[in-house]
């Protein structure tokens, strides 16, 4: 049916004590591998694509891949800009199709964050395309092999949170507790009591980075204290290099590419797999529940035919949550914000 946003997807998460999980896509493999997994979880998924990885992918020519691969298959799926850092990349997702973003805005002084997240969000929100925010800073970086550690004098302020969602309207917001994008110089230590003071003051779906690397008890833990996305993307590239490390280890003289981009494939599967039984979203969408009247996405009576049609008897579509506004409406939003962005870089300069 299409994708999703996270709006109804995080809100079911919320309510039901469990989290999506958000996972990078770097090419046709991963796509591939996370919607299969997905499918055979029957859980919703969140595909994650991240600015720092726009090196690796054309994000106007696979935007129309993940479109149709959407459309085929019989659970929720939301497109997600990852870490959005620049506003003409906002806008490239906005005009890709993306149904969710994040702008990260958390590098910025906390003003200039409010103000920047808002506009993205009055953007957004315009077209139906939820937004996510970050305030304090989560350590590492995304895909980075060094080791990787969180400064608590970073981590997120409930007050300074609270005063945040009001101001800037966002959906869901990335929270600084003592995870780290990459690999952990150390077993990670989670301030749950900070979650549950964010949790409290915030009253919105909160999304944990640096999901490679975390006990599972850590995990499920949070989960239950208001975490309602965990992005993943360390653990699926190490499992697809360790696949492909065995199999030349032990066949030094295989030299079939696409064989090993297979082994690849089936390597980051499993372990998408594995986290969404950690998350607690597998079998979700296995029958009926709350979620479906809103979701228009599931072909419950099509769980294993999803290339059969879909009634729209079955669920509600979750279109309402768009804003009626014409295309010059769209555009004019669109200027303002990019003339206030030059305008903001003249100063600068």
């Amino acid at each position: 049916m299409g994708l999703v946003n996270l709006r109804e997807m995080l809100s079911d998460a919320d309510t039901q004590r469990y989290a999506v999980g958000a996972f990078n896509v770097v090419n046709l493999e991963s796509l591939q591998a996370i919607l299969e997994a997905a499918v055979e979880k029957r859980s919703p998924v969140i595909l994650n694509i991240a600015e720092v990885h726009f090196k690796y992918i054309d994000l106007e020519s696979i935007s129309p891949v993940i479109q149709r691969a959407a459309e085929q298959v019989p659970v929720p799926v939301a497109l997600h800009l990852d870490h959005g850092i620049h506003f003409e990349t906002i806008v490239r997702a906005l005009r890709c199709g993306f149904t969710s973003v994040m702008f990260d805005g958390s590098t910025l002084p906390y003003e200039e964050n409010v103000q920047a997240t808002r506009d993205v969000v009055r953007m957004a929100h315009a077209v139906g395309v939820t937004v996510e925010a970050e305030l304090g800073h989560v350590g590492g970086e995304e895909g980075g092999t060094e080791g990787a550690q969180s400064d608590p004098a970073l981590y997120t302020d409930p007050d300074q949170a609270a005063d945040f969602v009001k101001k800037t309207g966002v959906d869901a917001l990335a929270v600084a507790i003592g995870s780290a994008h990459g690999l952990y110089k150390r077993k990670p230590k989670l301030d749950f009591e900070r979650l549950v003071q964010i949790k409290d003051a915030t009253g919105i779906p909160l999304v944990l980075h640096g999901g490679s690397g975390i006990p599972n008890e850590d995990f499920r833990k949070a989960i239950e204290l208001g975490i309602c996305k965990i992005n993943v993307f360390t653990e699926m590239s190490q499992s697809a290099t360790r696949q492909i490390k065995d199999k030349l280890q032990k066949d030094p003289d295989f030299f079939s590419f696409p064989d090993l981009m297979l082994m690849a494939r089936e390597a980051i599967k499993e372990t998408v797999m594995e986290k969404m039984d950690i998350f607690g979203s597998s079998t979700i969408c296995q029958a009926p529940n709350a979620f479906c009247q809103t979701c228009g996405a599931c072909v419950l009576a099509n769980l294993d035919n999803p290339q059969e049609s879909f009634s729209s008897e079955t669920c509600k579509s979750c279109d309402s949550s768009k804003v009626d506004i014409s295309q010059e409406e769209i555009t004019k939003l669109v200027s303002e914000v990019l003339r206030r962005l030059a305008s903001e870089k003249k100063v600068a300069g």
